[in-house]
């Protein structure tokens, strides 16, 4: 499993937005066949999605900017603010639109014309949202178990692949819904059905929405990295023989896979200066290998109270 190349967090976020493009085009002109809100409520939910992932395109390229002047540590927390950004657009405009329309369609049912299209074009966006879904999933599990899933979401730092995945997996969800709604309407010919699915897909992407905004909050106040992560630097660092032990670490996320660290140790007495500056440089050297996703790290020396 180990020895199969990752994918890659820009091929994740590029095949939600084409995915999405798809979905855009392809509901639009069902929906205007049918007549089918369910249909129109996937149309609102490709818009969404579309700029949802368009804007986690513009987060990955700047947060790809080298540091300057002004950031130091680079730009790489812009991937945090444009995941927010992504989704507050999913909250707002596909739920309201989504439940509002639905809710309109429950009061004045109406009957769905050419329904056949309707079930094509939701196949199709389970297939194409499911297979960009499994990109999503792959890329966060890494060669783990599907049963860790939950606990690597919720403390997975690389955010544009957990909001592709909720884009990915609210596109499934959606379509899975619509198609339930419409075959519900096609063996009872109760309209209503149609109506309730559109609802049913707005509160979906208003409750994942959420989810992920509580997720990225934590990472734009300076969230730090998991206890896994924290206690391989501390193993490593302890690693080098003249450090007696390690006083303080703290370390924050400062991107996706992009950490900040500083930890005080406590040297070998009768180290001279040259050999100090040696020995720093080695701890830091050896952290950064055994941990990639380290950008910065500084080590202070000093002696336990």
């Amino acid at each position: 499993m180990h020895g199969k190349k990752r994918v890659s967090e820009y091929r994740v976020v590029v095949t939600s937005f084409l995915v999405d493009l798809l979905d855009v085009f392809l509901n639009l002109t069902v929906a205007l066949l049918t007549g089918s809100v369910v249909m129109l409520s996937e149309f609102f939910q490709g818009i969404a999605d579309l700029t949802s992932a368009g804007f986690l395109l513009i987060g990955h390229k700047k947060s790809d900017k080298k540091p300057d002047k002004l950031h130091p540590f680079g730009y790489g927390k812009e991937i945090y603010f444009w995941t927010l950004i992504s989704a507050i657009v999913m909250m707002t405009l596909t739920a309201t639109a989504s439940i509002h329309t639905g809710w309109n369609r429950y009061l004045n049912p109406q009957e769905i014309a050419h329904i056949e299209f309707g079930f094509v074009a939701l196949f199709i966006a389970l297939i194409t949202n499911g297979y960009s879904l499994s990109l999503s999933i792959s890329r966060l599990l890494d060669g783990k178990s599907i049963n860790h899933l939950p606990d690597i979401f919720i403390n997975s730092n690389s955010v544009a692949t957990k909001n592709a995945f909720v884009l990915d997996l609210m596109g499934t969800l959606a379509a899975s819904g619509g198609l339930i709604s419409l075959t519900l309407y096609q063996l009872t010919g109760e309209s209503r059905f149609d109506s309730i699915g559109a609802m049913v897909i707005g509160v979906m992407t208003a409750l994942l929405a959420f989810i992920l905004i509580i997720g990225v909050k934590g990472f734009l106040v300076g969230k730090r990295a998991t206890p896994d992560i924290e206690r391989k630097i501390k193993e490593v660092t302890l690693m080098t023989h003249e450090v007696r032990e390690v006083l303080d670490l703290r370390t924050m996320q400062i991107g996706s896979d992009q950490l900040l660290v500083n930890m005080e140790v406590h040297m070998q007495n009768m180290l001279t200066t040259d050999q100090l500056e040696k020995l720093i440089d080695e701890i830091k050297e050896h952290v950064r290998r055994e941990v990639p996703s380290i950008q910065h790290v500084q080590v202070e020396l000093e002696a336990p109270e």
